[in-house]
């Protein structure tokens, strides 16, 4: 396989990688047991680890576990959140959020990784063109809206994973 059909990854965080691979690179923390963990009396946020990743069982076609953190850079710049978001036990999406002032530096860290876009859609008036790659495995979608640039990465079976979800059938096997 070359490095072009890989899925895309932003540093440590790459499409198609295991939850429990994840749980140890980015330190991942399960919110209510951190929250749990908090003593009563204590008002400090709770001790999501060193990169700061809250996790939570979800119920919906979407995702088994999601994950956010607010403490995450992208390109020197602060992010809004980071949501990491598996199904089947695999990162199958994540995306991205910063306030629109941060829109430079997130599209040149995303060039700087990636290449030039495949695919760019001019900007709207008053607004900021979008921006995508896309190889055999996966795709990234990045815009800037009013106020934030919203970057999504997402594994090119995504889609089928959330079908087989909603219509109850058993996941694939990975192999």
């Amino acid at each position: 396989m070359t490095a072009g059909a890989d899925p895309y990854r932003y540093d440590e965080i790459r499409l198609g990688a295991s939850l429990q691979r994840l749980v140890q690179d980015l330190d991942l923390r399960d919110i209510n047991a951190a929250i749990a963990a908090q003593p009563e009396t204590n008002a400090a946020k709770p001790d999501l680890g060193r990169r700061g990743y809250g996790c939570v069982r979800r119920d919906d076609p979407y995702a088994d576990v999601g994950c956010v953190s607010h403490d995450e850079r992208v390109g020197g710049a602060e992010t809004r959140e980071i949501r990491l978001h598996f199904l089947d036990g695999v990162l199958q999406q994540f995306s991205i959020t910063a306030e629109i002032r941060h829109y430079d530096a997130v599209m040149l860290a995303l060039r700087e990784r990636h290449g030039m876009p495949q695919q760019m859609e001019p900007a709207p008036a008053g607004g900021y063109r979008s921006s995508s790659w896309r190889n055999a495995e996966s795709r990234i979608t990045a815009y800037g809206g009013k106020d934030l640039v919203f970057v999504s990465f997402e594994l090119a079976g995504y889609g089928e994973a959330v079908k087989r979800k909603q219509s109850g059938a058993q996941p694939l096997e990975c192999r």
